[in-house]
């Protein structure tokens, strides 16, 4: 396997979250240039990104960033098009592609490769040293338009005190070991009938299925993107699995409850983004480590998470200001940080080699591996359409196959023909 080379934030009120970029180009009669940045971190992910948000504002005497965090990503979504509705966007904003593919119809995003190539901008080695398929997805018809702001991949937990208990000292590598380690973890320890120790657990999520299917060598939709594809013999197999796994050997559980259950010992192995551990950390007394997925006909991972985009409506010192702070966002030092805090996945392939990701290294086993899946990485569909349609398939098909309300080749066939007409919907 090839190695990868070497508080002064600003709060604002929704009342305030229209005004717009104003001023006739953007900067104060000081000559500041203020930026707002529309976001949805929260929690944690958000005081780690008001801590740099904070940094860059005092490195950065003429630019200030205003970071106005959404909460989550539904309020963020209708935040935006209802702005660019009313032609006042701010001037930068977090956005899944799927949004970004509207911006770029209605004419609102603003294309990037001028300031790339620019005196402002990356060289060729810098370009090169992107994670692979980055830059690519976040370009359109040969034109970039966003830039990747906080992407993971997915993980396998693992409490190596239980699995140690069955003699088990390395993480399960293909779907058959996944299945057998889950079958030894699973038990009764009191001896009353009932299972009280499992050996996995999830909450209904498209992107386990997502990751499964490729896996099986299936795809989300059609080479052409005009028909759901995951309903296929590849599709059906990845699902008769993952519901097998999570019923017989494990369960089902309503939002982050599998976690917890997976930091009270009650669990051998949970998937979950590498984001998990900004969550998790401190709160489980075990020897955890986490390992790349298991692999079944080849190694598949899906990348999660969304871009940033600059809004063409902004002032030309304002665009200047967006870009000066997405190129510094996506530095080595600073994605590497960013990643050791948050557990997103650093953007950039020297990143990995740096003082922060060695550190974060030792402090998780096998977090360097699950990164490591970034070198064979897919991107789900971009379009608007697959953003609705992704919710059939997490609700019509994930949901109802692991209810058992509906076998897996069932449900899957039924998401595929919800997903179908999204697509007729949007002119696929």
């Amino acid at each position: 396997m090839r190695r990868f080379p070497a508080i002064a934030t600003v709060v604002a009120t929704v009342a305030v979250l229209v005004t717009g970029c104003g001023g006739d180009d953007g900067a104060t009669t000081d000559g500041v240039t203020s930026v707002q940045f529309w976001h949805a971190m929260g929690g944690p992910l958000g005081d780690r990104l008001d801590e740099l948000v904070d940094e860059f504002n005092e490195t950065h005497q003429d630019i200030v960033i205003e970071s106005v965090s959404m909460g989550r990503y539904q309020a963020l979504s209708q935040k935006i098009m209802a702005a660019v509705a009313a032609g006042e966007p701010p001037a930068l904003a977090q956005a899944y592609e799927a949004w970004t593919g509207e911006l770029i119809e209605n004419g609102s995003a603003e294309p990037l490769d001028e300031y790339m190539a620019g005196p402002g901008g990356f060289s060729p080695e810098e370009i090169a040293d992107f994670v692979p398929g980055m830059i690519e997805n976040n370009t359109w018809d040969g034109t970039v338009y966003s830039f990747p702001f906080n992407k993971s991949v997915r993980a396998l937990y693992l409490n190596k005190d239980l699995l140690a208990e069955e003699g088990l000292d390395a993480a399960p590598v293909d779907w058959d070991e996944y299945m057998s380690y889950a079958a030894l973890l699973t038990k009764d320890r009191d001896g009353d009938g009932r299972k009280d120790q499992w050996g996995t657990a999830g909450q209904i999520s498209a992107w386990m299925f997502e990751n499964l299917l490729i896996q099986n060598g299936g795809k989300i939709l059609s080479d052409d993107g005009t028909t759901a594809a995951f309903a296929s013999s590849e599709g059906v197999e990845a699902a008769e699995f993952m519901v097998r796994l999570l019923t017989e050997y494990g369960k089902v559980t309503s939002g982050y409850e599998y976690q917890n259950d997976f930091q009270a010992g009650k669990v051998g192995m949970i998937e979950g983004s590498t984001v998990s551990l900004s969550f998790m950390e401190g709160k489980y007394t075990f020897d955890m480590a986490v390992a790349p997925l298991p692999r079944n006909k080849e190694r598949g991972c899906f990348v999660a998470g969304t871009n940033v985009v600059i809004f063409a409506d902004a002032t030309p010192a304002q665009k200047r200001a967006a870009w000066e702070f997405i190129k510094w966002f996506v530095s080595p030092d600073v994605t590497a940080r960013w990643a050791a805090k948050t557990g997103y996945a650093p953007v950039r392939l020297s990143a990995m080699e740096s003082e922060a990701m060695t550190r974060r290294f030792e402090e998780i086993e096998g977090l360097d591996e699950v990164y490591r899946q970034l070198e064979f990485a897919s991107y789900e569909p971009r379009s608007a359409a697959w953003y609705a349609g992704r919710k059939h398939l997490e609700e019509t098909g994930v949901e109802s196959a692991l209810r058992l309300h509906r076998s897996p080749a069932e449900a899957l066939t039924k998401a595929a023909e919800a997903v179908n007409a999204e697509l007729r919907s949007s002119g696929y």
